[in-house]
């Protein structure tokens, strides 16, 4: 367990964005140990490693064992996907 506090909470988050899409290299690893997987887990843990929300939450639930931080965690995920995803949609677009 780690200390509750704002740097831990948003630390958790972006990691939990970086597991769920943002980090590439591990992105290809990921896919494989989902699809070693049986069917029905694989299905389910592919949810929810693919999702901010969902893999900062489960990140945060471990790393904190307090829920309050969990879900902290999980709408600051949300958040920095969206600012990501917002900014990429941004500069592909040049700018205007």
């Amino acid at each position: 367990m780690i200390e509750i506090n704002l740097f831990n909470i948003i630390g958790v988050a972006v990691i939990g964005v970086m597991i769920a899409f943002w980090y590439a290299p591990i992105q290809k690893s990921k896919r494989y140990l989902i699809d070693l997987l049986p069917n029905y887990l694989s299905s389910l843990t592919g949810k929810v490693l693919n999702c901010s929300k969902c893999s900062s939450f489960i990140l945060g639930l471990v790393l904190f064992i307090d829920i309050p931080a969990a879900a902290l965690s999980a709408l600051l995920g949300f958040t920095i996907q969206f600012l990501i995803t917002y900014i990429e949609a941004w500069y592909e677009s040049g700018g205007n």
